[in-house]
């Protein structure tokens, strides 16, 4: 990998950062759902200063090829998080319903 490839991902792995730091300032992320962004935002920064690692890594897994790996990894992390934005959908429109019932519960008390 060239040094201004390197460079270049780099700098676009910081804007990530800011942005999604302004985005926790603005109240439209929680700390929990960015803290997968921070995590995987700083596996990135590694493997885009080591790549390496991922090369070895990647062999010793028995992959191909690198990028096979990372493919699979991204699938993986992606499905994870639609389980939790999933689960967390889920858990809101119970949390939902319940307050119906209270309004209309009260509402019909008034």
């Amino acid at each position: 990998m060239s040094v201004n490839l390197k460079i270049f991902l780099i700098i676009l792995l910081l804007i990530q950062v800011c942005l999604l730091i302004k985005t926790i300032k603005i109240k439209k992320l929680t700390m929990r759902y960015a803290s997968f962004w921070l995590i995987l935002i700083f596996i990135m920064m590694i493997a885009v200063i080591f790549p390496e690692i991922i090369i070895s890594l990647s062999k010793i897994l028995g992959f191909e090829k690198a990028s096979n790996m990372i493919f699979l990894l991204s699938f993986f992390f992606l499905f994870y998080v639609s389980f939790v934005i999933t689960t967390s959908i889920s858990i809101n429109n119970e949390k939902v319903k319940l307050l119906i019932k209270e309004v209309s519960m009260l509402k019909k008390k008034l």
